[in-house]
């Protein structure tokens, strides 16, 4: 299948996924995240790819939300153009998407080259494993841009990182490197980033040379354990994040963005 967003590769049991924009550093979109899940859904018919390893063309990996699409989306008149069960399928989007990923029956590995930022890193802690270049920058800016941070990605995060720097990295919107990624269990490798691709292979060629069905099973064992979280509240992050997307301070997170200038906030 052909898509707009994505390059699919198949080499023997790896398939490689590549994100497609790379002039615009590969952002997400709607209609990005609706052909991911039809990548998904292609890949969980493939019997013949066992690894899969989602990277980006270009200098990044996945650039977080297109903002001239969030800002034309988030406004309070598209937002009442729209009914309230549209709001939510729309909203509920990225979370199927990061479970339908996570529930692949191959084993995941991102090669995160360059930018992996907000729901970008949301889609790197969907895979099995992650693999940074030295040069990689990762953070989380949703709350700085007036939303929380969606899709199930708290939990992700805090299973990756612990409860006290998933606050610190979310509420904070700082920037961490690929060294701090990899010394708090964010990324498993980084390596410099003319050899990321390679690193990736390697790695690939290690989970593919284990027996089929006990890689398999055994993957199913940690889905299993990741999927059991107590307390888990991301079936309703959909009702979280629509509660601050047309709010005056969302309207504001962004002008400030855009125009680089303070921010005059009101909390409404």
């Amino acid at each position: 299948m052909a898509y707009e967003n994505f390059i699919v590769d198949r080499a023997g049991a790896i398939a490689t996924v590549y994100f497609n924009r790379p002039e615009k550093l590969n952002p997400i979109s709607g209609k990005l995240l609706n052909e991911m899940l039809d990548v998904a859904h292609d890949l969980q018919e493939d019997e013949a790819s066992r690894v899969v390893i989602l990277t980006g063309k270009g200098r990044s990996f996945c650039a977080g939300a297109d903002i001239g699409e969030l800002t034309a989306n988030a406004g309070a008149q598209a937002q009442r153009g729209q009914t309230d069960a549209a709001r939510l399928r729309a909203a509920r989007t990225g979370w199927r998407l990061m479970e339908e990923w996570e529930r692949l029956d191959q084993v995941t590995i991102a090669a995160v080259n360059g930018f992996a930022i907000g729901g970008g890193l949301s889609l790197a802690m969907a895979c099995d494993f992650r693999i940074a270049a030295a040069d990689a920058r990762i953070w989380i800016p949703e709350v700085a841009l007036g939303v929380p941070y969606m899709w199930g990605s708290v939990t992700r995060l805090i299973n990756l990182v612990g409860m006290s720097k998933a606050k610190e990295m979310i509420m904070t919107c700082d920037e961490v490197s690929a060294e701090e990624a990899l010394r708090l269990g964010l990324v498993n490798q980084v390596v410099p980033a003319e050899q990321l691709d390679a690193a990736a292979l390697e790695f690939a060629a290690k989970l593919t040379s284990k027996p089929p069905m006990a890689l398999r099973r055994t993957k199913d064992f940690f889905k299993a354990l990741g999927n059991g979280r107590l307390g888990d509240i991301t079936y309703a992050d959909a009702y979280l994040g629509l509660s601050c997307i047309a709010s005056d301070d969302m309207t504001e997170a962004m002008a400030v963005f855009k125009e680089k200038r303070r921010a005059r906030y009101h909390d409404r």
